[in-house]
């Protein structure tokens, strides 16, 4: 009896070892993900509209107005976060972009362990195998999967937007009869904090409250404390917003129609072809074939859901930007994992047998891309990243001393001429529009059209154009910029896109600006910026001034779209042969498990 006894409480033993070490060995596996995340994103510089955005958080935090100093077509509530971002930097002392990378990682990090709370509890409470599968797949989506989204809104939608999904999927199956009411009620919260952020994704919401509603006729009309929690939350942010910056639904209302224009893609292409459309589409129609098999259907058919409602809302912005589409791309790699640690080589169906390898084989691809991308990030990035981070580096320097602390003025359409180039110079923009997309919004159907540009004159101009040629003439004539960052025009010709504009040309016919302009001189040729000083008081001109001459240059790449197809891109041509190999591998892996004995 003793033996017989103790053999029990011995496999016991064994066990309850096994699970604490399974335990152990996941914690490992998320702190060594989310150590590699931040390494990788602490290394890298800035991107635009991080240092853009942390340069309006600092402009507000020093007394300037959102939506009258500073002209921003997107919700105020990013804006106001960061100015607590910067508020931090400055009483610290520390970098303003390593403060707001430290603060994003640690706000992730608190929703994704309230994830694994209502994962642990009411979702998946009997499989623990399972339940640490799906947080690996949840964290690493939110972590090293963000990559070049780290820290952007659709990040941070994502994010918010998890718990609402992990509570739909245990509503509809039935295990959160006990789910406290200020357990819902923050869920719903938080929904409404990531719809705030990005209202594009209020069709991912609908979606999920859609497919819950229609699951579970009981709850069809009922006002459940989480959807009571997300109407609270958005009621009391436009209240916010009529309060404190009752100037953004004039700028929406106004300049909005124009910036629905701006780089705008057809919808059939979009749909098709957009940033992650391949993970999107093969994880979904993985889904399709493979549901027999799936460990939990109730949990993967939310999860499409999720996945197509993201995918809408990134659609439904009609740029191709591809942090539009991270959150559908980061959803789809999750139901792709599940998918493959269930896919079944001993199918009879050659679909399914093709689906369970091609999934198993694309998630495996995507982990080790990642990955290694991220290492080569936290080891200081490849070659040519050094070299432009360094780059960089040096344009900001040259900025900071020559500008001597007054504004400097960029006249680009893009972002990334003024940022995160002033930030890093510390200087500040003579313009209250972070870039000219006015511009090249106000002439969309010439440039589409082919036709070459015809400037309007001022009493001509429709009120968007107008508003943006007055803001910038009286913003320089009244900063009177120490430097002018002037965009090179490209020849005025359709296959040069964007890069059509001339600036000087387009501005200096106003005759105030001309006599402005008249008073620069050709300093430096920075990559693709002219950049003129003012000439001092009393000094002879050494360089010639702003040009207003047709352009010459040849870009060939000034696309009118945000979306591009990277086929002849190293990594992923690299990628499709990783994924071959790793395809073939699993193949013969699964002709030897098929033809082994069953009990093998």
């Amino acid at each position: 009896m003793r033996i017989a006894a103790g053999r029990p409480l011995g496999g016991r033993g064994r066990l309850v070892n096994g699970e604490a070490g399974h335990r152990s060995l996941f914690r490992a596996a998320l702190f060594a993900l989310g150590a590699l995340t931040l390494a990788a994103q602490v290394s890298r510089a800035a991107s635009p509209d991080m240092a853009f955005l942390l340069y309006a958080g600092g402009r507000v935090l020093d007394g300037a107005r959102l939506y009258r100093d500073i002209v921003e077509i997107n919700p105020p509530l990013i804006v106001w976060l960061n100015v607590g971002v910067a508020f931090l930097a400055r009483a610290w002392h520390l970098s303003e972009f390593f403060v707001y990378r430290v603060a994003t990682f640690a706000v992730v990090v608190a929703l994704f362990c309230f994830c694994a709370r209502l994962v642990g509890r009411y979702l998946v409470r009997d499989d623990p195998a399972f339940r640490r599968w799906l947080l690996l797949l949840l964290f690493f989506a939110l972590f090293p999967f963000s990559g070049d989204d780290f820290g952007q809104r659709e990040h941070f939608v994502l994010a918010l937007l998890a718990p609402y999904l992990l509570l739909v999927a245990a509503r509809v199956a039935g295990r959160a009869p006990a789910v406290r009411f200020y357990e819902a009620a923050a869920i719903g919260l938080l929904a409404g904090l990531a719809l705030a952020l990005k209202p594009h994704f209020g069709l991912a919401w609908l979606a999920l409250e859609g497919y819950q509603r229609l699951r579970r006729p009981a709850d069809r009309w009922r006002l459940s404390p989480e959807l009571a929690g997300t109407f609270a939350l958005l009621a009391a942010y436009v209240g916010a917003i009529a309060l404190l910056t009752p100037e953004y639904f004039k700028v929406a209302m106004e300049l909005g129609p124009t910036y629905v224009r701006y780089l705008r893609e057809p919808l059939s292409s979009l749909i098709l072809f957009a940033p992650g459309a391949a993970v999107v589409f093969l994880a979904l129609l993985a889904h399709v074939a493979l549901q027999r098999y799936e460990r939990d259907q109730i949990l993967t058919a939310v999860l499409t859901t999720g996945v197509v409602g993201c995918y809408l809302a990134g659609v439904a912005q009609q740029k191709g930007l591809p942090y539009h589409f991270y959150p559908a791309e980061a959803l789809a790699y999750v139901l792709l994992g599940l998918i493959a640690l269930d896919g079944p080589p001993r199918a009879v169906r050659l679909s399914e047998r093709v689906y369970s390898q091609v999934s198993r084989a694309a998630a495996l691809t995507l982990a080790l891309l990642t990955l290694g991308g991220a290492a080569i990030d936290a080891l200081g990035g490849s070659p040519s990243e050094r070299e432009a981070r360094e780059d960089l580096y040096a344009r900001a320097r040259f900025i900071r001393s020559h500008a001597a602390g007054r504004p400097v003025g960029v006249l680009s359409y893009h972002l990334d001429g003024a940022f995160p180039l002033i930030t890093y110079a510390g200087v500040r923009l003579a313009s209250r529009f972070p870039h000219l997309w006015l511009l090249p919004a106000s002439y969309w159907d010439a440039l589409v059209a082919g036709a070459p540009l015809d400037y309007r004159d001022p009493a001509e101009m429709a009120m968007p154009e107008r508003f943006m040629w007055d803001a910038v003439r009286q913003d320089l004539l009244q900063a009177r910029p120490a430097l002018l960052l002037v965009l090179r025009p490209a020849h005025d010709v359709p296959r040069n896109g964007l890069r059509r504009f001339q600036y000087i040309r387009y501005f200096g016919r106003d005759p105030e600006l001309a006599r402005l302009f008249e008073g620069y001189e050709l300093i430096a040729e920075e990559g693709e910026y002219l950049v003129y000083g003012e000439i001092p008081a009393g000094a002879a001109r050494t360089g010639p001034p702003p040009s207003a001459d047709p352009g010459t240059l040849e870009i060939r790449t000034g696309s009118l779209s945000g979306m591009h197809l990277q086929i002849a891109d190293p990594r992923f041509l690299a990628g499709v042969v990783l994924f071959g190999v790793l395809w073939a591998l699993i193949a013969v892996r699964d002709r030897r498990a098929a033809s082994a004995p069953r009990g093998a």
